[in-house]
């Protein structure tokens, strides 16, 4: 389960240490015993999580799951290296991830997880390629960063394939027109700027966008926009095609507490992306309304393995959560960073960014097979569509409801609902198709 795909060891020796002379007592004769410039050191990794919450599960990841098991990879293939992951949080901002960046230069830690959302990413992407660091991230995804060359590599598919799924999605529902409802950032935008031209290409109208800044925590005036909106697009498509779509965080859970209050709106389906995905603050905060809207979301979809399967299994009983996406991407790239900096002997990210591109090309990780294209990003992959409603126990919980298939481009609905656990539970069916 735990063997990178990339054979380790077959660079070893390009950049190696001085010999090292040893005198034996009693004897004229000197042997020289090579020595990996690393043996006996701690390999330090920056671990900048978007926001204080994702502390919550980071933190006892980085301790009981993936620290282990990269060091135990490390021991198993004869290396006397150990491998520190330092986890911080950006607090949601993008100033602050510059600024936890900055910090770890200035610890001469080059090598860094983070820019988990695109405006953490894009603030610090001229940092970085400006200082030798290396910025790997699992989830940032606004096309606006795919750039060939850079210092920046992600690990997941950028949003020029989520947001055609997102287009289908709505549209295999039987949505006409929509409300947008969004945050005014890089990654939102990146989703917008590509679903505006996506959704009306199938016929789908988009009547309203309604942008918001990053740090809003108050959405009632953007409700009421909404609400008017609505109430003049049912009366002219129906409530069953008019759809509001969130591109959002975790802070669209006050949003849609707040929607109660807007009777036309939250009569309405919701649909999401991967902010809204398998967010626990739903379940937790707003089970009720969640379950309510639905907020069919695109994530996305791993493929299927031991490797996923067990890693899953470890993960729910370490922090009674799903092994995500985004989390199996951070496994990789840790993986990923291993096998350069064994294979290098350096945490130098100018002598492991050459070999970033054959590294995840042989390996296939929690994620499944890791191959990056020439900006440095994932290929594109499937997509499950996660929701929220009901378990077979009645609580409250992540639902898959459908899949997109991105050979295909289209959308299946799933009859019965699958969540987290594999148990199967109350499905979907677009209005029309039953």
């Amino acid at each position: 389960m735990l063997i990178v795909g990339l054979g380790i060891g077959g660079g070893i020796g390009y950049y190696a240490a001085p010999a090292k002379v040893v005198e034996k007592p009693g004897e004229t004769v000197t042997v020289t015993v090579e020595v990996q410039p690393l043996d006996g050191k701690t390999v330090r990794i920056g671990d900048i999580q978007s926001t204080d919450v994702g502390l919550e599960t980071e933190t006892p990841f980085v301790e009981s799951i993936l620290g282990p098991d990269i060091n135990a990879i490390a021991a198993k293939l004869g290396y006397d290296v150990t491998f520190e992951f330092l986890v911080d949080s950006a607090a949601s901002q993008a100033a602050i991830h510059l600024e936890k960046v900055q910090s770890f230069k200035a610890m001469d830690i080059g090598l860094v997880i983070g820019g988990r959302w695109s405006s953490q990413a894009q603030a610090a992407l001229s940092y970085v390629n400006e200082n030798n660091m290396l910025l790997f991230s699992p989830s940032s995804t606004s096309p606006i960063l795919a750039i060939a060359d850079d210092n920046l590599y992600r690990m997941c598919p950028d949003d020029t394939v989520q947001a055609p799924a997102i287009a289908e999605m709505l549209w295999s529902w039987g949505i006409k027109a929509i409300i947008v409802i969004q945050r005014g950032d890089a990654w939102a935008d990146g989703i917008y700027n590509i679903l505006e031209k996506e959704y009306p290409a199938r016929g789908g109208v988009i009547a309203e966008r309604i942008r918001y800044a990053a740090e809003v925590t108050e959405f009632s005036s953007y409700l009421q926009t909404a609400e008017e909106k609505a109430q003049a697009l049912v009366a002219e498509y129906g409530a069953e095609h008019v759809a509001i779509e969130i591109i959002s965080f975790s802070e669209a859970v006050t949003m849609v507490t707040q929607a109660k209050d807007y009777p036309t709106i939250y009569s309405l389906m919701w649909f999401g992306s991967d902010g809204t995905s398998m967010t626990q603050q739903f379940v937790d905060d707003a089970p009720e309304e969640s379950s309510h809207l639905k907020i069919f979301s695109t994530l996305a979809a791993p493929a299927a393995s031991p490797k996923y399967t067990a890693l899953y299994d470890r993960y729910y009983a370490l922090v009674s959560q799903p092994f995500g996406y985004y989390t199996a991407c951070t496994y990789d790239i840790a993986t990923t960073l291993l096998t350069g900096v064994l294979e290098t002997q350096s945490t130098d990210p100018s002598d492991i960014i050459p070999l970033i591109h054959d590294i995840t090309f042989n390996q296939w990780g929690a994620s499944g097979w890791t191959r990056l294209n020439e900006a440095g990003d994932r290929y594109a992959s499937n997509y499950d569509i996660w929701g929220y409603g009901e378990g077979p126990d009645g609580e409250v919980t992540f639902v898959k409801y459908g899949l997109y298939d991105g050979t295909t481009g289209k959308v299946t609905w799933y009859s019965t609902g699958v969540t987290t656990g594999g148990e199967e539970t109350a499905g979907v069916t677009p209005p029309g198709q039953g």
